[in-house]
């Protein structure tokens, strides 16, 4: 009985210590699991307007064949509902990924490179998103480089991020999150410069981690 005590007491005093280290290291334990249920029921949140988006559109799609005079009133709110769904789906695609990713992959990965008008002209808006898919136990963190290939006077070039942002934009770009990160950069490319692609390197912290590296057509889209 005595030993048996002591077995229970050494198996307690130990999860105590691993937690306690867990802590140290910036993990908690009460945190995560709630922004893991904050996540869990933002997915069931998003299912349900889906669904409730979906039998909206349908009676009106049925009422535009039966009212003809309220025939365009009908129309704009379908086009307003259908671009409600898609963005619904889009959102619900997206913490899916977070959650239990499609492809079943884990870990650090980027998620969506994207590329608008600046504020300046000639100037563009980077657009990156990190996700950690799954695996939500602890907090990463790295840095994020990347480069712009293309052509200039008809020859090959290219340009790293430092040579594209002003003085006061830090390179490279950091980043540190448990689920998912934006992270945003405006770029200013020199004159007679066309690019046609962007290279990312991003690079966890840590001797063990695996740097991502991925390139994206430079296309632009409206903001």
């Amino acid at each position: 009985m005595f030993i048996g005590v002591l077995a229970v007491a050494g198996l307690l005093a130990g999860y105590l210590l691993f937690d306690y280290g867990r802590r140290q290291g910036g993990f908690d334990t009460v945190a995560a699991e709630s922004e893991h249920r904050d996540l869990e029921r933002k997915l069931s949140e998003l299912t349900d307007e889906n669904a409730d988006l979906r039998q909206k559109i349908a009676l009106l799609e049925t009422s535009r064949g039966v009212d003809r005079e309220a025939y365009s009133q009908v129309e704009g709110t379908l086009a307003d509902l259908q671009r409600q769904l898609q963005e619904q789906r889009e959102e619900l695609d997206f913490y899916r990924t977070i959650v239990t990713p499609a492809d079943g992959v884990n870990g650090l990965r980027i998620q969506e490179l994207s590329l608008s008008a600046g504020a300046q002209g000639g100037s563009f808006r980077l657009h990156l998103v990190l996700v950690q898919a799954a695996q939500h136990d602890q907090m990463i963190s790295g840095v994020v480089n990347l480069s712009v290939d293309g052509a200039e006077g008809g020859r090959p070039a290219s340009y790293a991020l430092g040579k594209l942002v002003n003085d006061a934009e830090p390179v490279p770009m950091s980043f540190s999150f448990r689920y998912f990160q934006n992270l945003e950069r405006e770029l200013m490319l020199p004159d007679g410069f066309v690019p046609e692609r962007v290279n990312v390197e991003v690079t966890p912290n840590g001797k063990q981690s695996k740097v991502i590296r991925q390139s994206f057509d430079w296309t632009t889209k409206a903001t």
